[in-house]
């Protein structure tokens, strides 16, 4: 320490200036750039983010409106099948071109693993079980992939219609 400040005292007094005047640019360059740069770019990630999941909304809305519509044209189950429920999800697979990764039974209802898979083919599959083998769906969890109109199924659990 006593050495830079008898350098700094052998100095003179412009070359202080300069030194400091170098230290103030150097400190102001790193707060900008190490800071404040840094933050502006994670609130431009985080509105585009906010963007996207807002199309993602008025996607699903839309797509919801028209599960709605086919589930009025579709009625009720006019013949529930009495396979098991397992079977019956396994069989009406290949039909609607729908890749299983794993089935789990959880009480009366059956856990469903897929790849993910184009919406309307989901809906199509979907619709044909509850119309055609009186399979409802308790719980389903989407969301939207990098493929355009494709989604991942985080969670889909399908229950006997009582």
């Amino acid at each position: 320490m006593n050495q830079v400040i008898a350098w700094w005292n052998s100095i003179s007094q412009r070359e202080q200036r300069l030194v400091l005047g170098g230290a103030i640019i150097t400190i102001l360059g790193a707060l900008y750039w190490g800071v404040i740069s840094p933050l502006e770019q994670r609130a431009e990630n985080a509105k585009a983010r906010i963007h996207s999941e807002q199309q993602l909304l008025v996607w699903v809305k839309n797509s919801a409106n028209g599960i709605v519509s086919l589930r009025g044209t579709t009625g009720t189950a006019t013949s529930p099948s009495t396979q098991p429920l397992n079977q019956v999800v396994s069989s009406s697979t290949a039909r609607f071109k729908v890749e299983l990764i794993r089935m789990q039974p959880r009480g009366d209802s059956l856990q469903v693993w897929i790849q993910p898979i184009p919406f309307n083919q989901l809906v199509n599959w979907l619709a044909y079980i509850q119309a055609q083998q009186g399979i409802d769906v308790e719980f389903l969890d989407l969301s939207r992939t990098e493929t355009l109109g494709q989604v991942e199924v985080n969670r889909l659990q399908l229950k006997r219609a009582e």
